[in-house]
């Protein structure tokens, strides 16, 4: 094997000042690059709002689909009285407290308890 002649120049240090100033621009953008990243990991405005926002997110979706199936049901049950006159009867006669002709209605009142039936 032969040797072959070792054609790269030695560089040749100019003095410190000449490396920190070569260096400098890497630095700095070191330095801001830092900045940045500090200030997105612990500014309240960086990700400490963005784990926030992203929970509020979740819980409006959540809200969102229970008042969708809510909805569901509504229309459901509006279809069932639509078609189904019993059904429209029950709710007559549960929620709106109607009775058909003829019918006698009994209510059954429950005493107001006096001073009387209070003591032991």
């Amino acid at each position: 094997m032969t040797s072959r002649p070792n054609n790269r120049k030695k560089q040749v240090s100019r003095g410190i000042w000449d490396d920190v100033l070569t260096r400098l621009p890497l630095m700095g953008l070191f330095l801001v690059l830092s900045l940045l990243a500090g200030t997105m990991f612990f500014s309240e405005k960086g990700l400490p709002l963005y784990f926030h926002m992203r929970e509020v997110r979740q819980n409006l979706q959540d809200q969102i689909d229970q008042l969708e199936n809510l909805n569901a049901s509504v229309k459901a049950d509006i279809a069932r009285i639509q078609r189904d006159s019993y059904r429209l009867e029950e709710l007559a006669r549960s929620r709106l407290g109607m009775v058909r002709s003829g019918e006698t209605v009994y209510q059954f009142v429950e005493p107001a308890p006096s001073s009387m039936t209070a003591r032991p």
